[in-house]
Parts: C-alpha cells; structure tokens; sequence
C-alpha cells in the first residue's frame, strides 16, 4: 500500500459501535461532510453529489469494513481516493485515525498544493463526525 497523502484523528466520548454506525450510514454524510449535498443508493454503493465547487461534484462511493476500520473507496469523480477510518478505544473513548490515499493522480492536479487545504478540511469533517456519533441515534 502506498503512504497516506495525510492523516488526521480526533477523539471522541462516543463509543466505537456508535462511530461505526454513522460511518456505515453514508447516506449521513451530509450531517458531517458539510460540502456533500445529497447521498443516494446505488446497487451495493453510493452516489455521492457535492457542491459545485468541490473537487469531485459527484462521485461513487464503495463502503468497506474490518474489525476496527471502514473504508471508503471514491471513484468515477474527477480524482479517485480511498479514505481509511482506523478505530480504536483509549481510556473509555474512542480514537478515530484516518488516512487519505489517492487511488489516481492526475497530471492536472497540484497536490503538493492541495493537500494540506484537503487535510484541513477533511480534519474538519472528522471532528463533525466524532460530535454526531456522540448524539443518540
């Protein structure tokens, strides 16, 4: 595997059942992913649709999981990725580590440039995540 692009964590008084239900439930991600404005079924994966100014405006999305991940695999948007959830219990909480990996690199796409404006937004996203899974479902 190659290395992450970058990796953000955030704890949360949620336990790791309460994280996992939320990350297995993409049709949430609007509650936490504030530029994704609607998230639809498809078969086994997930239409993704963003605003217009994000980088991939649609995508699909493949949920995946082990013991203590959950994967999601982007593709048919302009950049494909894969982002690992990795979680894990310390003192009673719940850490939840995540790394970005780029699946396609366009020549177009400056990532030097871009990933510590993507790495800021998706740490932005987690912690709106850890705070949603800590609300009762």
């Amino acid at each position: 595997m190659t290395a992450a692009l970058f990796t953000n964590e955030v704890v949360t008084q949620a336990d790791q059942a309460a994280v996992r239900k939320v990350l297995l439930a993409p049709t949430k991600l609007p509650l936490w992913a504030t530029e994704v404005t609607r998230v639809t079924a498809v078969a086994d994966d997930y239409l993704v649709e963003r605003t217009d100014a994000a980088l991939n405006s649609q995508e699909r999305l493949h949920v995946s999981t082990t013991d203590d991940q959950v994967t999601y695999q982007s593709y048919d948007g302009r950049v494909d990725y894969r982002v690992v959830f990795t979680l894990k219990t310390q003192e009673g909480q719940t850490l939840i580590q995540e790394a970005f990996y780029l699946t396609t690199s366009p020549s177009w796409l400056p990532v030097p440039l871009l990933a510590p404006i993507a790495k800021h937004a998706f740490h932005q996203e987690l912690a709106h995540l850890a705070v949603l899974a800590e609300q009762p479902q």
